[in-house]
């Protein structure tokens, strides 16, 4: 019999599994989680489910009756910690191993740690549904909460924070909120909200001096403040998950590097048959950007995972020629303060920005980005039709021009 093994069950590793089943894959299908729950969803973990507007039942990404009709062999709570492409095996943390036929590699990514606050009392991470309940039970009596790092993560959990009423200082390295996804401009304009809000954000801030009392953990800033919350929260970014792949010739480079069609390549630039890798742990080849990319975005967890699947069968049938080359037009959401902000295109903070509905300073408003005279994204807030009228002009590579008339008119 014919198998499939999946490593990392969320998401892609969920997606990819469902798309074998789809296409009708009448083998088995291994799926390997290092997590102990059935698959769930993470953007409402900051969100809905911090706010406890959500329970356990409602992130779940499928009804355990429809997970359970995959008809597959679920290894939760369990780490993989090698893969031995010669043999096609993988190697668990208890000790056994996995032949296979095909693998999906969608072991995700996992939080980076601030040396000077690990294991200090109060201190949280934020990015599994464990992690989310401790934050959630910490915040239950808290009356502040300092977070450090004003990415997407940190801005949506001083949102949902603050709606709990709870005093909320985010310490930001860069110059705005969300810089890096964002660029100056519209970071600028979202900082200000949280501003507004009442939110403090210190940007252009770093960490200077940490102790703690055994009890709680007191923070100095480069700005000579001090303080001393209730709970501290973590955000400074994620890197891929791989460590476990060390010394199996897997090209690793911020990810799993990946060809075109997300076949893993070697180190010495094969792209092996039947062993593909998707979402935050991908780093693969995008025909229109000319370079290797990675996004750790739900979408592309949900995309990737289609297009490796479908690679993987065709592979497996011998009909791999026909594989399409995986080159998505990236998309981001986040809800802040009842504003949905999206996000679409490889969207750098260098690019010119172009307001071409609303304004900066009323909260609501659609930016194309513009680089050596191309039309390469947009962002948009509160400007839901809009931006998904742009996702269509820039996946059809519309011309600036052609883009701000469609979007201003």
């Amino acid at each position: 019999m014919t198998s499939i093994v999946v490593l990392g069950s969320g998401l892609a590793g969920l997606r990819a599994a469902e798309v074998f089943r789809e296409k009708n894959f009448q083998g088995k299908i291994t799926l390997v989680g290092v997590e102990p729950q059935l698959p769930y969803n993470r953007p409402p973990l900051s969100k809905q489910f911090l706010a406890g507007e959500w329970d356990e039942d409602r992130v779940r990404l499928r009804l355990p009756a429809e997970f359970h009709s995959l008809d597959l062999d679920f290894l939760k709570g369990i780490k993989v910690v090698g893969l031995d492409l010669e043999q096609r095996s993988v190697q668990l943390s208890q000790g056994t191993a996995i032949d296979f036929d095909g693998l999906v590699i969608a072991t995700g990514a996992e939080n980076r740690q601030l040396p000077a606050l690990e294991g200090r009392p109060r201190v949280f991470t934020l990015r599994t549904l464990t992690e989310a309940l401790a934050l959630r039970q910490a915040l239950s009596s808290a009356e502040s909460l300092l977070i450090v790092g004003g990415g997407f993560i940190g801005a949506e959990v001083a949102a949902t924070a603050h709606g709990l009423g709870i005093r909320v200082c985010i310490v930001e390295p860069q110059q705005t909120l969300m810089f890096r996804g964002l660029g100056k401009e519209v970071g600028s304009a979202m900082t200000n909200l949280h501003r507004e809000k009442g939110i403090d954000v210190r940007c252009n801030t770093e960490i200077s001096h940490v102790h703690d009392d055994g009890e709680r953990t007191n923070i100095e800033l480069s700005d000579r403040t001090t303080h001393t919350p209730d709970v501290i929260l973590v955000g400074i970014g994620a890197t891929p998950t791989t460590d476990w792949l060390s010394g199996s010739n897997v090209h690793l480079s911020n990810g799993v590097v990946c060809d075109e069609n997300c076949r893993v390549m070697t180190a010495d630039g094969v792209a092996v048959k039947s062993v593909v890798a998707a979402g935050d742990v991908a780093r693969w080849f995008s025909r229109s950007q000319n370079r290797l990319v990675r996004s750790e975005h739900w979408t592309n967890a949900q995309d990737q995972a289609v297009n490796a699947a479908h690679t993987l069968l065709l592979d497996l049938n011998g009909e791999g020629g026909d594989a399409l080359p995986y080159d998505p037009v990236p998309y981001v959401w986040s809800d802040q303060f009842g504003k949905k902000i999206q996000a679409i295109g490889f969207i750098d903070p260098a690019d010119k920005v172009r307001i071409v509905k609303g304004a900066l300073s009323d909260g609501k408003f659609l930016a194309i980005m513009e680089r050596e005279n191309r039309f390469v994204g947009a962002i948009g807030v509160a400007m839901v039709p809009l931006v998904m009228q742009a996702r269509i002009l820039l996946t059809e590579g519309a011309s600036l021009d052609v883009a701000r008339e469609k979007l201003a008119s």
